[in-house]
C-alpha cells in the first residue's frame, strides 16, 4: 500500500511540471530568479525567527511530556517483550 501513495506523488509532480510547461513557466529560470531567492530567504528567516522565539519552547515542553508519559513506557514494554516478559505479567503475579 505505501507504494500507491508514492506513485500518486510522482504522477502529481509530473502533471504539475506539464501544466507549468504549458503555461510557459521555465523551472530553471524560476529557480535562478534573484527576487524569488530573496523572497524565499526572507520567508525562511521569518519562519526561523518565529520558531525560535515562539514555538520552540512550547514544542519542547510538549515533546518532553510525550517522551516521559508515552515513549519511555512503550520502550520499556517492548524491551520486556523482547526479553520474554509480557506487558501484563506484573499484574498477574499473586501478592
Amino acid at each position: 500500500m505505501p507504494k500507491q501513495g508514492f506513485i500518486q506523488l510522482i504522477i502529481i509532480i509530473v502533471l504539475l511540471v506539464i501544466i507549468l510547461s504549458l503555461l510557459g513557466v521555465s523551472l530553471s529560470s524560476l529557480f535562478s530568479n534573484p527576487i524569488l531567492k530573496d523572497n524565499f530567504g526572507f520567508l525562511g528567516k521569518g519562519l526561523s525567527n518565529f520558531w525560535q522565539n515562539y514555538l520552540s519552547a512550547p514544542f519542547r515542553y510538549i515533546w518532553n511530556i510525550w517522551a516521559n508519559l508515552l515513549w519511555q513506557p512503550f520502550v520499556d514494554v517492548m524491551t520486556g517483550i523482547k526479553n520474554g516478559i509480557g506487558p501484563f505479567d506484573n499484574y498477574n503475579k499473586p501478592k
